[in-house]
């Protein structure tokens, strides 16, 4: 999860510093028109990363929520069923009980 926070942040930096470059160039060399629409064309795309990096971390979050219910789940059901198993064999010794009794 540190992973995708490090890239977050690494991506945020880069962003920003391709806004403050645009608004640089847009300030001091006006006339560089195409450097500003490549400059804005870049801009879009990192954000466009950022937003979907963002979207893929909102969906790991509520995945991991989700493994860790379902893992609580099962580990509760194998509890219950190790009950069930332990009821089980005690039936099992009970009839055997009873049935030794009877051939007595």
């Amino acid at each position: 999860m540190i992973e995708v926070i490090n890239a977050k942040v690494g991506l945020n930096k880069v962003t920003l510093r391709a806004r403050l470059t645009l608004e640089e160039l847009e300030a001091k060399t006006p006339h560089k028109k195409e450097l500003i629409r490549n400059q804005k064309d870049s801009l879009q795309e990192l954000e466009y990363a950022n937003t979907i990096l963002h979207r893929l971390d909102l969906k790991v979050m509520a995945m991991s929520s989700q493994l860790f219910s379902q893992n609580r789940l099962l580990l509760e059901l194998q509890e219950e069923n190790t009950k069930y198993k332990q009821t089980i064999e005690n039936l099992l010794e009970d009839d055997n009980e009873i049935l030794k009794d009877a051939e007595m």
